[in-house]
């Protein structure tokens, strides 16, 4: 059988939730699929399920590697594709059953190199759900010389691959253990694509999940100063550095700054000495003389924090504090303040 569509899973102790996900996948509509499951040496009992499920089911090929990160895994089934599109899924996600069927429906019809999807996020912290879409959204793009500064969505699930595109044009994951390994490929994809389709509908359950990789926050995810210089290097190999200028300078500080606001407090001096380093007099230009529309007051008192200005350090802490309250507390509070807090809202509950 010739599939017409590749599910790829990078598997790592997951054996909680790798049942629901290999169900919604070997139950697609779409019956002619390939499904490549690649365990990233998984400690747990999540490669005797695959092999379970791949007895079972001859659609199913699993391959074994020494623990090498989320991007590895997914790299490493990029030999074995044979489906006209690749799709990739994270194995404590679940997919709706007519997944496959309805983006293969849109790539054929619209002809379109990329499908992006909408999803439905999980989120136990909050005990709900929401979905994440502009509804708002053409629903095809036609040129790369148009800008599609709303597509550059990371996630790979978000996105339903042309295999002869991904391959062709070498759409990569980052190698390694390391956080943010979709911007690189997620901004690439984006932007080199001759045609892109949105489709509107909610096919993907994502679940956010405390303990994971992406939001276990640490010094590890300093490496987001590496991806984005990658990113920037891109845009410049391929010509449209200049056609995503502002949006990638604005995407840039948000997301040191919202990295920033994730950090424990130990971190973020830190943090702050190697933005610092790594920003370029190109970078520095762009926040000194952009106008106050592209950059919020939270960005620009960003910037001038980075660049050492203490009153500003104390404006957007400040700022911070009233923007984002519980975060800010629960990041940067004082150890023996959040006590003496928890304690008073102890004792009133109580009365």
């Amino acid at each position: 059988m010739q599939p017409k569509v590749t599910i790829i899973l990078p598997v790592y102790n997951v054996e909680e939730y790798l049942q629901q996900c290999l169900d919604s996948v070997v139950n697609q509509t779409l019956r002619e699929i390939q499904i490549i499951c690649v365990n990233d040496g998984s400690t747990d009992d999540s490669p005797a399920i695959l092999e379970e499920y791949a007895a079972q089911d001859p659609r199913i090929e699993v391959y074994h590697q020494e623990n090498q990160g989320g991007g590895s895994a997914r790299n490493a089934a990029y030999p074995y594709i044979r489906g006209k599109y690749a799709y990739f899924a994270d194995p404590d996600d679940w997919l709706e059953l007519d997944l496959c069927q309805q983006c293969y429906e849109k790539a054929e019809t619209t002809e379109a190199d990329i499908v992006i999807l909408r999803p439905i996020w999980h989120d136990p912290a909050f005990a709900r759900y929401w979905q994440s879409f502009d509804p708002s959204l053409p629903e095809i793009r036609q040129s790369p010389e148009e800008k599609r500064e709303d597509l550059t969505l990371t996630a790979p699930w978000l996105k339903f691959w042309r295999s002869k595109f991904l391959l062709s044009n070498e759409i990569l994951f980052p190698a390694g253990k390391r956080p943010y390994n979709d911007m690189l490929p997620s901004w690439k994809g984006i932007v080199l694509a001759n045609r892109i389709a949105v489709l509107d509908n909610p096919l993907y359950h994502h679940r956010s999940r405390s303990g994971s990789y992406q939001t276990t926050i640490n010094d590890k995810h300093f490496v987001i100063i590496e991806t984005l210089s990658e990113i920037e290097q891109m845009l410049l190999n391929t010509g449209f550095y200049e056609l995503y200028k502002n949006y990638f300078g604005m995407q840039k500080i948000d997301s040191l700054c919202c990295l920033y606001c994730r950090l424990p407090r130990s971190l973020c001096i830190q943090f702050q000495k190697y933005i610092h380093q790594s920003l370029t007099e190109s970078d520095r230009e762009f926040y000194r003389t952009n106008p106050q529309k592209l950059l919020s007051m939270r960005h620009r008192l960003f910037y001038r924090m980075v660049e050492g200005n203490k009153i500003d350090s104390l404006k957007f802490h400040f700022f911070m504090l009233f923007h984002q309250p519980r975060q800010t507390f629960s990041q940067w509070m004082p150890k023996p303040l959040k006590e003496w807090l928890k304690a008073v809202l102890k004792m009133s509950k109580k009365k």
